[in-house]
């Protein structure tokens, strides 16, 4: 964040000149105006940054890029719990805090397939697919997964959060040409500070009041990554 006081006014200028776009109907053009204006936001001023990804959100949204919005929004409900922003994030997202599908079997299964792209391309040099081949494999092997998952009956009865422990754990047999390593391991998401470690069911350690599983542990898509 730049933290002058020309930056300021250059953040407050290109604030309100992104709403003038959003309010003229251009949420391509608002969307360079309110990353600046939020580039431009004092560190100090979290209720100020909060409002205006709030706005970048809204201009995302009416674009239907929803992950980025999310994303937008999830930083946003953070630095204000109480704010529209967490109203807004809370009626769009899942138990994941990834977008709200149409129905619950495909918002676990969407949380699956996240998790195991983004690991796999995690892995290679450069964060993306390399050739459509590729990605079709990589699918067709995570669909398979899905579905031997699915008949398994394990997913029955659990919560959320243990059902994040089983998607991460689920074994998937997926290829390694390209790939810098073989196995990367899996990310430990503890609190250090007080040595114990943080589940997805836990409240989130930012303050927001969320599960960890909605807030800052919570699953990105390929696209929200820029992976795929």
């Amino acid at each position: 964040m730049r933290l002058s006081k020309g930056g300021g006014r250059a953040g407050e200028a290109e604030f309100r000149a992104g709403l003038r776009e959003l309010a003229r109907h251009r949420p391509d053009r608002a969307v360079g105006r309110l990353r600046k204006a939020t580039d431009f936001c004092p560190a100090s001023a979290p209720g100020l940054l909060s409002r205006r990804l709030y706005w970048l959100a809204a201009a995302l949204l009416r674009l239907d890029r929803t992950e980025l919005a999310l994303k937008s929004l999830a930083s946003a409900q953070k630095l204000r719990p109480r704010s529209i922003a967490r109203q807004a994030y809370s009626v769009r997202v899942n138990p994941y805090g990834m977008p709200r599908r149409e129905n619950p079997g495909l918002d676990d299964f969407y949380a699956f397939y996240s998790i195991h792209i983004c690991e796999y391309l995690r892995r290679k040099e450069q964060p993306r697919f390399d050739t459509r081949q590729e990605k079709d494999a990589v699918v067709r092997l995570l669909g398979d997964s899905w579905l031997a998952l699915s008949k398994s009956k394990r997913l029955q009865a659990l919560g959320a959060g243990e059902k994040l422990r089983l998607f991460r754990d689920w074994p998937v047999s997926l290829p390694t040409f390209g790939l810098a390593s073989a196995d990367c391991g899996k990310p430990l998401e503890a609190d250090f500070r007080r040595k114990t470690r943080i589940e997805g069911d836990d409240r989130c350690r930012c303050g927001s009041g969320l599960p960890f599983r909605q807030c800052c542990g919570r699953t990105n898509s390929p696209r929200e990554l820029g992976c795929a």
